[in-house]
């Protein structure tokens, strides 16, 4: 059930970067690929920032899940579990409010709060990136004031997180690449400053349809607009594709994308789709998340080289993660629990449908 070929996209003798990049990723009948994180590219991406971080032994990293109300809550779940065996790892979702101040929050984790505030514009997890970099600066005896850089691709939400930990518009936000220029630096409070960063970039050997869809460069400046949507085409599934768009059955790109354009009304001169107008209009989707993806974890935690177990332990008790994962196992269980009355609900109301219908059945006797 998952992808043949999981190291298929790696580098070869003589190749420095990976000449298949899309090689990995889901054919039809294989839904998922068991490694996400194979494609070279991002590889290369979270090694040497983990590894410029680990150089420093006054430098520590904190990993954050940004836009969960984008992926099913167990997902997120899973992930947490995941990456918490090498970093401490937190989960938040961005306010989308445009207001200037006072910036809305809400109290809470992902698991504890409803579909509608998830969903909602104000954001969420931020009382959990405030109370590690808190435990932190305490564990650690730090007096003055830590400086927390916020690094990350384009358009994962670096700005928006930090307007949502200061719940102002203290930096500028956009949903392309390349809204923030330079380095800026944004007072929290007196401990914490923080420094937003513009996205990091792929190597300048990436493909254009891999920086494509990690949203790394504009679709203006795009020269092969259907290549990325072959890639989109390949990770979802086609039904959920034909039912988002309205689209019948089709063979390949090309006929998708013919259908799109007739669908839309996107022609060029003599009544022709206009493929590459419909395949720009998918990318807008995909780098807006309107079409629904998401990779499952590793079933198995392997550490990486370059990441020991003395790391994870020490960086763990800095941040006491343990008091964390504490209360996303008590929010957890609390959820449990009120399914189980739920469903006991269900079952006590069907019970007493089906005794109303014999008494009915009784006197219709």
């Amino acid at each position: 059930p998952f992808c043949t070929e999981p190291f298929s996209c790696l580098p070869r003798p003589g190749f420095p970067f990976c000449t298949e990049p899309f090689s990995c990723l889901p054919r039809p009948g294989f839904p998922f690929c068991t490694e996400p994180f194979s494609c070279v590219f991002l590889f290369l991406f979270f090694v040497q920032v983990e590894q410029a971080v680990l150089a420093s032994p006054n430098k520590r990293l904190v990993l954050v899940l940004n836009k969960i109300d984008l992926i099913p809550r167990e997902m997120v779940l899973q992930w947490l579990k995941h990456l918490r065996n090498e970093f401490p790892t937190v989960a938040m979702k961005s306010a989308t409010q445009s207001q200037r101040d006072h910036i809305g929050r809400t109290k809470g984790t992902f698991m504890s709060v409803s579909d509608k505030q998830l969903s909602g514009s104000m954001s969420l997890g931020t009382d959990c990136v405030m109370k590690i970099l808190s435990n932190y600066c305490r564990n650690a005896g730090i007096k003055t004031t830590i400086t927390v850089g916020v690094v990350g691709f384009p358009n994962v939400g670096k700005s928006s997180l930090i307007n949502s930990l200061k719940r102002s518009r203290a930096c500028t936000v956009g949903a392309t690449a390349g809204v923030t220029k330079s380095v800026q630096e944004v007072h929290l409070d007196k401990h914490i400053r923080l420094l937003d960063s513009p996205g990091i970039v792929l190597a300048k050997d990436a493909s254009d349809a891999a920086s494509a869809l990690l949203n790394c460069i504009k679709l203006e400046q795009l020269t092969d607009v259907i290549t990325p949507v072959v890639a989109i085409l390949r990770r979802c599934n086609q039904q959920q594709i034909m039912e988002k768009y309205e689209v019948p059955e089709f063979a390949d790109v090309h006929e998708f994308l013919a259908h799109l354009a007739r669908r839309t009304g996107k022609f060029k001169k003599g009544g022709v789709p206009d493929q590459e107008a419909a395949a720009r209009s998918v990318l807008r989707d995909w780098n807006s998340g309107s079409i629904k993806f998401y990779t499952h974890p590793p079933e198995q935690h392997k550490l990486p080289t370059h990441v020991s177990a003395e790391i994870v332990s020490a960086w763990g008790k800095e941040f006491d993660m343990a008091s964390l994962e504490k209360d996303d196992k008590t929010v957890v269980d609390g959820l449990v629990e009120m399914k189980d009355v739920a469903e006991l609900d269900d079952e006590d109301e069907e019970e007493d449908d089906d005794d109303e219908d014999d008494d009915e059945e009784d006197m219709e006797t």
